[in-house]
């Protein structure tokens, strides 16, 4: 899980920017992940929002369940 970087966060959805802050990336890496399916994100009015889940998901394949 990316619980360090969650700080025990009870919060459910992320902005593109915190996403990228998370992973240590620019956010233009975080709409690529989702445009190729990498990430699930929701649009809110005109804005992308990334559950935690999604997150979560995306650190377990990409690190091979680790952690």
């Amino acid at each position: 899980m990316v619980q360090s970087s969650l700080n025990g966060s009870s919060r459910v959805l992320y902005s593109v920017d915190e996403v990228a802050e998370m992973f240590g990336v620019c956010n233009k890496s975080v709409y690529r992940l989702i445009a190729r399916g990498h990430l699930k994100a929701s649009s809110a009015l005109r804005h992308k929002r990334i559950s935690r889940e999604s997150i979560d998901a995306f650190v377990r394949t990409t690190t091979g369940g680790a952690r």
